[in-house]
């Protein structure tokens, strides 16, 4: 072997060495990765912190019992397509919690719902409605629950929820999962709240994720996945693909000219 091809053959071995830097191990891939999980059942406790209405909280309050007049004052009209409440009607009709934390009830007034639970507030709003109308039964939802996927995903976008119960692997699914070449171990949450925007990452290759608080989502949460350094580096390797396909053609053109001139 001449001095040139072994030139080539030193040139391919290390651009094979730099395309397995862009390799991706099955860790990266795969959620919660394990390797002491057997097939007996591991509990991973909740640490579930429920909602507490914030400014700006939008939220549906229906009141069943009262006659057809009163029901108007609070009750979100249907549609015209008569096919039941779509999302804008329930944002238009409902009630915002002001700059004070409070929402205004027809013939009721001002209550204080801010910092309270969804059933908490419930409570409150059943306890006014109750000093002025007998036999009148109060149902709260929280309307305005809503999240954001972005990043390596299939689906980004924003979600509304409708159960007020969402995880970070279920917001995931909605999304359509991540991409294969996501990073799942550095996940950033951001979540927003009265005196800002809190911002943690999330590790899904440990099962420990599962009792994290940051496991449950709340109202406003934005998930962002991002992209693994990998992918960069696969792209690169396609493109050195390109070139070592380019060289070794230039190669055999070369040796089989030399090949004629001999």
């Amino acid at each position: 072997m001449n001095r040139g091809a072994g030139r080539y053959g030193m040139l391919l071995l290390v651009l094979a060495v730099i395309g397995m830097a862009g390799c991706v191990s099955k860790k990266d891939v795969n959620y919660l990765h394990d390797p002491a999980l057997s097939n007996t059942a591991k509990l991973f406790e909740n640490q579930k912190f429920e909602y507490r209405i914030q400014v700006n909280d939008v939220l549906s309050i229906r009141v069943i019992g009262l006659n057809e007049e009163e029901s108007r004052f609070f009750n979100v009209i249907q549609s015209q397509g008569g096919n039941g409440f779509n999302d804008v009607d329930l944002y238009v009709n409902g009630f915002s919690v002001d700059k004070v934390g409070q929402v205004a009830l027809p013939n009721v007034g001002r209550v204080k719902v801010q910092g309270l639970t969804v059933g908490e507030a419930q409570e409150v709003v059943q306890r006014k409605i109750s000093e002025q109308f007998a036999y009148a039964t109060v149902i709260l939802k929280l309307v305005s629950y809503r999240i954001s996927v972005l990043g390596d995903v299939s689906r980004p976008g924003y979600y509304t929820v409708y159960n007020n119960q969402i995880n970070l692997l279920e917001a995931l699914a909605l999304a359509g999962g991540p991409n294969e070449y996501a990073n799942k171990e550095k996940i950033t949450l951001m979540r927003p709240s009265d005196r800002g925007t809190q911002a943690v990452l999330v590790n899904l290759n440990q099962l420990d994720v599962l009792s994290s608080e940051y496991y449950f989502l709340l109202p406003n949460d934005v998930v962002y996945v991002p992209t693994l350094r990998a992918r960069s580096g696969r792209l690169n390797l396609e493109l050195l693909s390109i070139f070592i396909t380019s060289i070794s053609a230039a190669v055999l053109l070369l040796t089989f000219a030399r090949s004629l001139n001999n």
